[in-house]
């Protein structure tokens, strides 16, 4: 189901790079991540890849948000909240251009 929303990214790739993203923000300093947050970074995410495929439906936008943040909720929430996140990562998710920024340099 994914992958119907990320066509340049395997569901397994995607969710594989959600992960490792998160996990990496465990090893710093900063707090326990909320489920605001975590739900953030999945938005921000999706966000930016569905801007790549350039839709110009804002509702169907909305629409696909919607429903990728109900698909990786359940292993977002177990593999993020609770883990170490700083304000600086948080804060470059916010300002992140493109997906890839997050999963590369936003936890590191």
């Amino acid at each position: 189901m994914v992958r119907s929303f990320f066509p340049t990214l395997s569901s397994r790739t995607f969710r594989v790079a959600l992960v490792t993203s998160v996990a990496l923000a465990c090893t710093g300093c900063g707090h326990p991540a909320t489920v605001e947050e975590c739900e953030e970074i999945v938005e921000k995410i999706a966000r930016l890849e569905l801007e790549k495929k350039q839709t110009e439906n804002a509702q169907a936008i909305a629409d696909e948000i919607d429903a990728t943040k109900k698909s990786l909720r359940e292993s977002t929430m177990k593999d993020c909240v609770g883990k170490r996140i700083t304000k600086s990562a948080m804060e470059c998710v916010r300002n992140a251009k493109t997906s890839k920024q997050i999963t590369e340099s936003c936890f590191n």
